[in-house]
């Protein structure tokens, strides 16, 4: 990749930076809708076809790449990885067919419908304890004091994770994003590395337990599944499943909350409104996946020469497809800086990736963030920001949302 073009951009463009990435990014989808950052060797998409055309081809454009990480693995963490027998296979994000397509099939059956309606009154529960932990402490830092965890209680409770472990394993999934997704040191990676082993031999033993005994749970029920055949699924298969779901399933959520609740008080008349009117919650927060997706870039990797927006992309090229940006192109988008809840095209925002590796926990993502927003609005209606608040952003590629945010009622 040396003989890439470094373009204007790649001066600028810092693709760690996520604590306002909108302005570069309008710019970029208006000069240099694809440009090639040296900074990580990542081309850079920004526009809404462009990175919808290579979600749907995912032959061209394959997606072995999105969990590798950013910082290649020092000799001395590889030894620790051997040595704890850290061994996830690719099963879902980072997965290509056939072998995706087996799997897929049957982790979606995990998320029907109905199963996820029969969660409901749990989710409700948590949320409710949740906030009525928090009704008398206010000013709080919201994203300690529950954003941070409701996500991880909700997903656990669904996973079959039990109560006492969820800080535990909350924690661990928190190093592994600094690990895959940022760019530690050689320090830093060999002390995440030292969590990221534990963190599997957990989810191994959660596995056997489930096995020998399954419960009501969406583990269990992939075990039920499985049925005792390594021909439609393996036990470590499933472990990678598990260890997958306890990483994407909860960070993206509680992020995805910050950033609603940011947004929605900012601009009271959007919070106010969903106060009148509860039921138009599911549509504001369509949009405030549109407007600030936590999962804000995502990636690919080039299985053979193509072109992207008129600019020529070689074999084997990474690419950064920034679905803030594409979220807010205005040819599909149009005044994509306004929150409008009515557009006629909500769901058509590209938050939860697209095709074939459309996000898996969409529909318990939708039901939990919607759940805890019709929680907030009935319990704490008055609630605020606390003003002249400093956000800070999380170095890395992928994932935004304020680190704290502060608010009274």
């Amino acid at each position: 990749m040396q003989t890439c073009p470094i373009h204007n951009l790649a001066t600028t463009f810092d693709p760690l930076d996520l604590s306002d990435p909108f302005p570069l990014l309008a710019h970029a989808r208006r000069e240099q809708p694809v440009f090639y950052t040296p900074d990580i060797d990542y081309w850079v998409v920004t526009r809404y076809a462009d990175i919808k055309a290579i979600f749907r081809d995912h032959e061209t454009y394959t997606a072995a790449n999105t969990i590798t990480p950013i910082v290649p693995f020092s000799a001395a963490v590889k030894q620790m990885l051997a040595d704890g027998d850290y061994s996830p296979e690719p099963v879902l994000s980072n997965n290509v067919p056939p072998s995706h397509t087996r799997i897929r099939a049957l982790v979606n059956r995990l998320f029907s419908p109905r199963r996820m309606k029969s969660f409901a009154p749990a989710i409700r529960g948590i949320a409710e304890r949740g906030v009525k932990r928090i009704a008398d402490s206010a000013p709080v830092d919201i994203v300690a004091k529950l954003t941070y965890e409701y996500p991880a209680y909700v997903l656990f409770h669904a996973l079959g994770v039990p109560a006492a472990d969820v800080p535990q394993v909350k924690a661990w999934a928190g190093n592994r994003i600094k690990l895959y997704y940022g760019r530690p040191s050689a320090a830093e990676q060999v002390d995440l590395t030292k969590n990221l082993v534990p963190f599997w031999r957990y989810v191994v033993d959660l596995v056997d337990d489930k096995a020998r005994q399954p419960q009501d749970d969406l583990t269990s029920d992939l075990i039920r599944l499985r049925a005792g055949d390594d021909k439609v699924l393996t036990l470590n298969e499933i472990a990678s499943c598990m260890i997958t779901l306890l990483v994407a399933g909860h960070e993206t959520t509680t992020a995805q909350i910050n950033n609603a609740l940011l947004h929605l008080l900012s601009q009271r008349e959007h919070w106010d409104s969903l106060r009148a009117r509860p039921k138009t919650i599911p549509q504001a927060l369509e949009e405030m996946m549109r407007y600030d997706p936590s999962v804000c870039a995502w990636r690919r990797r080039a299985a053979a020469a193509s072109t992207i927006g008129g600019v020529a992309i070689p074999t084997g090229a990474n690419l950064l497809l920034t679905l803030n940006s594409a979220n807010r192109d205005p040819d599909v988008f149009p005044e994509p800086e306004l929150i409008i809840n009515s557009r006629d095209n909500l769901k058509e925002h590209l938050a939860f990736g697209y095709g074939i590796h459309y996000c898996v926990g969409a529909p318990l993502a939708r039901l939990e963030m919607a759940i805890l927003l019709e929680t907030l609005t009935e319990h704490l209606p008055n609630m605020r920001l606390v003003p002249d608040q400093a956000l800070e952003y999380t170095r890395n590629i992928s994932f935004r949302g304020p680190a704290s945010l502060w608010v009274a009622w």
